[in-house]
């Protein structure tokens, strides 16, 4: 059986005796004495074990919320890593898919065989739609695999070392990938298609030149404002 923590009890104080002799009564007054400074050192003792265990309790405390922040920031970094991947693999899944697609109407379709609705058809028309844009662009969109085409901005084609798509900054720009990406799309305006080419509103974008204070083209900055999206 476990024992209780015993407590210390407070010391009794005697009082002094005033019918005592004066001698008998100076006795009483230091051993009075005596035990109230042992009162009061045990009562300071008592204190420093109570603050002692309080911190114990707030060290307790503090250690329990570090292990919850690390768990939740490895959590949240495995969901970043995780993310990534996923990104990485859709696309490379979407760049395998328009490279096979394509980008045409016709083709046989069979619950056995359904690959010509991502890899296209064999039609003289292709399967795309045409937009003009508020600023006058034209995108196209592959109806097959989704492919859209825009016109390349520059900032996109800056390259790392391994060859890996980065900020400006942190690159070096591709003028062989950014001229490709050109004639890609100029190729894909051209693509014949018996759709209907939708459009917008047309608006032309202006800046005021710092320098000058006149109106200056501003499309190319409309055109990176836009570069992450596409057609749906």
């Amino acid at each position: 059986m476990s024992k209780e923590k015993e407590t210390t009890k407070p010391t009794a104080i005697p009082e002094v005796d005033p019918t005592a002799s004066v001698e008998e009564q100076i006795k009483q007054a230091e051993l009075a004495a005596k035990l109230m400074e042992l009162e009061i050192k045990r009562q300071e003792l008592e204190a420093k074990g109570i603050e002692i265990q309080e911190r114990k309790y707030h060290i307790q405390e503090l250690k329990a919320k570090l292990a919850d922040r690390e768990i939740s920031e490895k959590q949240v970094k495995e969901d970043r890593e995780q993310q990534g991947r996923t990104i990485a693999q859709q696309e490379a899944t979407d760049k395998y898919r328009y490279t096979v697609c394509t980008h045409k109407k016709g083709g046989l379709v069979s619950p056995r065989d359904q690959r010509v609705l991502s890899t296209g058809g064999n039609a003289a028309q292709y399967a795309v739609l045409k937009h003009q844009m508020i600023n006058g662009d034209i995108w196209v969109r592959c109806l097959r695999c989704g492919k859209t085409w825009a016109p390349p901005v520059e900032k996109n084609f800056f390259f790392d070392a391994k060859g890996r798509q980065v900020a400006p900054v942190d690159g070096e720009f591709s003028k062989v990938k950014f001229e490709h990406a050109v004639e890609d799309y100029k190729r894909a305006t051209m693509f014949e298609t018996n759709n209907s080419m939708s459009t917008s509103v047309q608006c032309r974008f202006r800046i005021v030149d710092a320098e000058t204070g006149k109106l200056i083209d501003a499309t190319d900055l409309y055109r990176e404002g836009i570069s992450s999206t596409t057609l749906r």
